[in-house]
């Protein structure tokens, strides 16, 4: 089903990583970028790929010079100063990422390749959330003058009998191009793998399998409204999509929920907010916010979510546990519950993004609503994987925002363009 094909990746030279680090390099996804953290991706190094994957705004932009331009101008620099490099051959790339959650260590392993791009109607690439316009209007640009993925989607393919894991033995006995642990302290191990035997049965696993998209709904989208403009076709790759893909039964792979933060209500808003809350939900007390135990709240809050939906509530009077009063809802997940329930009719037509924010560090999103940078907060359990695919499986998307597969992929290991990724 699926058609992954190796590519010449385009990576920073090795003249420009010291010992062979690229952790002053890498980014985040776009969306995960921080105003904050911009900047200090910016004065991390010269060549840091945020000045290509998410660049600045200045209040002199205009058409013909703004962050896009700016990123294909800078792009096209490194290029000539062989900065970035293109590869001789074609590879598919073995990722391994390594990181530490809650005293935990973890591993995941993927395959990096391009992606053929299907439409959601062939059902061979899978989504489960839905998108908001703003990103995709804002990677589309970026697509269009850059002509290049920085950033992986992330999915998903079955692989019950593990035979991903025995097919990546012999080449991760190798020397990898990259091995070395970031600022956050993830580890990143990277092989070019170039071995026909290996291509052609990597690509022969991969076609019997759909694909589950974990993350890069908007940047999938994109890609597609990009093939499908004129001109398009004029670039060999603009049918493939950058993609890290990871068996479903990796061992590594670990959900983290969206909580969603309100700003910028009517009191009209806040006093229907404070109504619907208490409308749906029994409402159990929590004192004040700077006092509470954020670890032993969001505890509670996923041991009253195995009998039954249940969320947080912050506002900056206190923080609350709710628990929904009605079981006529068996099977719906919290997110979509509180879409439905709360969000939907409080913003009414408003554009969600206009009101609505997302973090999955609790700590940060309580600290938002002490200092006023949020009016009130929903705190919300994960959604299990199996839920994930089941519902992508029906062709039930879940709202924006509804899973963070932690942690995100960095952008910067490797790039795919359309030009020169597919050339000879």
């Amino acid at each position: 089903m699926a058609v992954i094909v190796p590519f010449r990746g385009v990576r920073f030279s090795e003249k420009v990583i010291k010992n062979r680090d690229l952790s002053d390099i890498i980014v985040p996804p776009y969306d995960m970028i921080t105003a904050v953290e911009q900047e200090q991706l910016y004065r991390r190094s010269p060549y840091n790929l945020v000045r290509l994957e998410y660049g600045k705004r200045f209040p002199e932009d205009r058409e013909g010079n703004n962050r896009y331009t700016r990123a294909a101008a800078e792009m096209g620099h490194l290029l000539e100063e062989k900065v970035l490099v293109l590869e001789e051959e074609r590879s598919f790339y073995l990722y391994r990422q390594g990181f530490t959650l809650r005293g935990r260590t973890y591993r995941r392993t993927g395959i990096i390749a391009a992606l053929k791009l299907e439409p959601y109607s062939s059902r061979v690439v899978l989504p489960h959330e839905d998108t908001l316009a703003a990103p995709k209007r804002d990677r589309l640009e970026l697509l269009r003058s850059c002509r290049a993925n920085f950033s992986p989607l992330f999915g998903l393919f079955g692989d019950p009998q593990r035979r991903f894991g025995k097919l990546c033995s012999r080449p991760q006995r190798e020397r990898p191009l990259y091995d070395f642990v970031d600022h956050k302290g993830e580890s990143h191990t990277l092989w070019a793998v170039k071995e026909q035997g290996f291509l052609e049965a990597a690509a022969q696993l991969l076609a019997k399998q759909q694909v589950f998209i974990a993350d890069g709904h908007h940047r999938y989208d994109t890609a597609l409204q990009y093939g499908r403009e004129k001109g398009a076709g004029a670039h060999a790759g603009s049918g493939y999509v950058l993609a890290v893909l990871v068996p479903l039964e990796d061992p590594g792979l670990v959900i983290l929920p969206f909580h969603r933060l309100l700003d910028g209500l009517s009191q009209e808003q806040l006093a229907e907010l404070r109504a619907r809350v208490e409308r749906n939900f029994h409402v159990e007390k929590r004192g004040n916010l700077q006092a509470l135990d954020m670890e032993i709240y969001s505890s509670e809050i996923a041991s009253r979510g195995k009998e039954a939906p249940a969320m947080g509530l912050l506002l900056p009077e206190g923080a609350a546990l709710l628990r929904l009063k009605t079981d006529g809802t068996f099977g719906e997940l919290d997110v979509a519950l509180l879409k439905r329930l709360m969000l939907d009719p409080i913003l009414g037509e408003a554009a969600p993004e206009s009101h609505l924010d997302f973090s999955i560090d609790i700590d940060d999103v309580r600290d938002a609503v002490l200092t006023g940078g949020a009016q009130a907060a929903f705190i919300l359990n994960p959604t299990p994987l199996a839920s994930v695919t089941a519902r992508a499986l029906r062709g039930e998307n879940m709202p924006q925002k509804s899973t963070c597969f932690y942690p995100k992929l960095p952008s910067g290991l490797v790039i795919h363009h359309l030009d020169l990724s597919h050339s000879r």
